[in-house]
């Protein structure tokens, strides 16, 4: 028998947040089981495991038996009612042992106790560019096709042991890491259950897609769509979460049932907005920076901004805060420094949850960045609009973000659009921006939830 998260009661609920109909949530009768294969989930950190800990969450109260097979502990936490964890550890894999051995010869190099002694015999020759792309290679070979290499196997095992014991409606993959859709596939072939796969992300079509388009690149993309040609003709449904992408699917493999299915946020987990500890003219920026996202344009408008009005640097103050790349880092303080904002801006680095939630509750406005993602929204968009935070998505106008975002009612603007950006700095110094704006449309997990169980119990019906 495998083992899974006890049940427990329902902890005491936050009180109701604007977009979250309760008088949904009534749980019917009908015993409904679904299997959910997800290498993340909480609490692993990873934004991409909250989508199916809202959804399943949800699912729960509306009647369903939720199974979630997953690499991620426990860490104490109260297990949800209804929603049963199956660990199944990722087993080590070569590139594994290639990294550890790595660091090992990296931290030798690296002791300073030791004289070092240079001379003629000891100098390298330089790594000729064939070497350099074969080491490349190998390397990426190791680890391919993504983080999830070593779980797979024992995913679909435990997906296998699990059907064994009891039926399930329905059986579905969500990625990435999108090698847990094999894990799915793996898990249900030759039984009657319903597979279906959920693409939180692309796969091929924006792997390393800021990288140059080299021949190890275009080699790396082809054999991904490969690997998807094997597994999504095996799905009943392909469940993407933008329209953009979904288009963009559908034209690839018109053959395929694709439907969008947006992202959200548990409202229940949001800490409540205390109206009075805004800070007129106060800006978050709370994401991970890499990639194409940046923050020139910002810093342009906030330095013409007290230019040009130098009262607005008493009010003006922009709170940088999550993972970066370490050229960006290098890049943002440069800009700040060249912006002479120095007073203004504040790095904070990686903040745990419950303090980046601080950070964004007193502040007057949130900007999400996602640019040169055409495809993607980011899911600090609706942490930002559920917590009521005025939220500014900076993107391309044909991204999925900026749709999205004025779908439920963020602000949006190019990211080039310096006088626009110093209006609104003008506007929310000045007063002419609230403090506070309610979602356009619905983001919670619990509305999100209700579409989906309408989805799942028409295909254990069909």
């Amino acid at each position: 028998m495998l083992k899974s998260d006890a049940d427990a009661a329902t902890s005491k609920r936050r009180p109701q947040q604007p977009g979250h109909n309760s008088q949904v949530m009534k749980p019917d009768s009908t015993d409904r089981r679904l299997l959910v294969v997800s290498y993340h989930f909480p609490p692993d950190g990873t934004i991409g495991g909250q989508r199916w800990a809202g959804l399943s969450k949800y699912l729960a109260r509306l009647g369903w038996e939720v199974h979630v097979i997953t690499a991620a502990a426990p860490n104490g936490d109260q297990p949800i009612p209804n929603v049963h964890r199956h660990v199944r550890d990722r087993r080590r894999i070569l590139n594994d042992y290639y990294k550890a051995a790595a660091g090992r010869v990296r931290q030798t190099s690296e002791d300073t106790s030791k004289p070092v002694v240079v001379t003629n015999l000891q100098r390298q020759p330089e790594q000729s560019p064939a070497i350099g792309s074969l080491r490349r290679i190998v390397g990426k070979s190791m680890g391919l096709p993504d983080h999830a290499r070593g779980w797979v196997g024992r995913a679909a095992k435990a997906a296998r042991e699990l059907q064994r014991e009891r039926s399930f409606d329905v059986v579905i993959s969500s990625g990435p890491p999108h090698s847990a859709h094999f894990a799915g596939w793996l898990g249900t072939r030759g039984k009657d259950t319903t597979f279906w796969i959920d693409m939180r992300d692309p796969w091929s079509l924006t792997h390393e897609m800021n990288a140059p388009d080299d021949r190890i690149i275009l080699a790396e993309r082809w054999l991904l769509r490969r690997l998807e040609r094997l597994v999504f003709p095996r799905a009943a449904k392909v469940i993407v979460n933008t329209n953009e992408f979904a288009v963009r699917l559908r034209k690839s493999d018109p053959d395929l049932d694709v439907l969008c299915l947006p992202n959200g946020i548990d409202l229940e987990q949001l800490p409540p907005r205390d109206m009075t500890a805004v800070e007129c003219g106060s800006i978050a920026c709370v994401g991970t920076l890499y990639a194409g996202r940046d923050l020139s344009m910002v810093l342009t408008a906030m330095s013409a901004l007290v230019r040009r009005r130098p009262d607005a640097a008493s009010k003006l103050r922009l709170d940088v805060a999550g993972l970066m790349q370490p050229s960006h880092r290098e890049k943002l303080e440069r800009e700040i420094a060249a912006a002479g904002l120095t007073s203004l801006v504040r790095i904070h680095g990686v903040l745990p949850r419950s303090r980046a939630f601080e950070l964004l509750n007193r502040s007057h406005l949130a900007l999400v960045l996602a640019q040169d993602q055409p495809m993607c929204v980011p899911g600090k968009l609706y942490e930002c609009v559920g917590l009521t935070v005025p939220t500014l998505i900076i993107a391309e106008k044909t991204a999925a973000a900026t749709a999205e975002g004025r779908r439920i009612g963020a602000m949006t603007l190019e990211a080039n659009d310096v006088d626009g950006m110093q209006a609104l700095l003008d506007d929310m110094i000045s007063g002419r921006v609230p403090p506070s704006i309610k979602p356009r449309a619905p983001v919670s997990y619990a509305d999100l939830a209700v579409r989906l169980d309408s989805l799942l119990r028409n295909a254990g019906e069909s």
